[in-house]
């Protein structure tokens, strides 16, 4: 089949399925990857037309947009990028519509690196020095907060966050900034959250309700933060706000031999990925303009 498809439709092919199977990056991360294979895709996609150009480039869009239902910033850039990007050149020359298709896209990656960098100084400031942090999964977003906090003291309490341990390799990063760490299978959230002044998460997606999308599990430590009284915060840009128009959210799932389980009879291996944190979890939501209570 391959040797059907031109090398540029190739190149997107593969970087669709990487988006599709990455199971490493968080939802920001991939979607500045989309709106990439976008930019690429307005440059380079063959057409004999505008229209044509235009025609190709939405289904691609559309596919980009639909790939990892649980993470709302991808399909909400996307969007924006459709929106932005697409009506204004509809009447152009070709070459003058890729030109500013690619604009946008570059455009909408920078503002969601800048998103994601403010919503960090705004939970970093709010926190302070001197904090015991604990989190789950492996979140670029706070990441960031540490890094911003690692001079001032602060500890942290990490999840391994099975099946791929992100947790480990968030557990290295910290490592290498210094800051001291505790390293708990998932199984001890209840026992460890306590010692923290405050449990910080990510999120693949805020729900109109409020509630939050994101790594299995997060809902169990926010259970465990309410029953002992610490403070619950997520952190993320606006670009992860899911719109009641989609419908009701996806929790994608995985491949079972993730968990390296047995071929038992009788038994079946399930690996979803995500799961739902109400809004009455959540102490407060911080974000690239601020923070609110839920």
């Amino acid at each position: 089949m391959n040797a059907l498809i031109s090398p540029e439709s190739l190149q997107f092919e593969q970087g669709l399925a990487q988006v599709r199977d990455d199971r490493t990056r968080g939802a920001a991360e991939l979607a500045r990857v989309c709106l990439r294979l976008l930019v690429d895709s307005a440059l380079t996609i063959a057409a004999t037309s505008t229209a044509d150009w235009r025609c190709s480039l939405m289904e691609r869009a559309e596919r980009l947009a639909e790939c990892r239902p649980s993470m709302a910033a991808i399909r909400h850039l996307v969007e924006c990028w459709q929106a932005a990007a697409i009506p204004p050149v509809s009447a152009l020359p070709l070459d003058e519509a890729r030109r500013i298709a690619a604009a946008v896209g570059h455009d909408l990656i920078e503002q969601s690196r800048q998103a994601t960098e403010q919503a960090a100084e705004q939970l970093a400031r709010f926190l302070g020095a001197g904090r015991v942090l604990m989190t789950h999964s492996l979140s670029s977003t706070i990441m960031r907060v540490f890094t911003r906090l690692a001079a001032q003291g602060v500890t942290a309490i990490v999840t391994e966050s099975r099946p791929l341990y992100e947790g480990r390799r968030l557990a290295e990063r910290l490592s290498a900034l210094d800051i001291s760490t505790t390293l708990i299978t998932d199984a001890q959230m209840g026992l460890f959250v306590a010692r923290a002044h405050a449990v910080v998460v990510g999120a693949d997606s805020r729900l109109p309700d409020g509630s939050l999308i994101n790594k299995a599990g997060t809902y169990l430590l926010a259970l465990a933060a309410r029953d002992q009284g610490v403070p619950f915060y997520v952190c993320s840009e606006r670009f992860k706000q899911r719109q009641p128009a989609w419908g009701d959210p996806v929790f994608e799932q995985m491949n079972p031999g993730e968990l390296d389980a047995p071929g038992w009879a009788g038994v079946t291996v399930e690996n979803v990925y995500f799961d739902r944190t109400p809004a009455r979890l959540i102490s407060r939501w911080f974000d690239e303009q601020g923070s609110e209570a839920v």
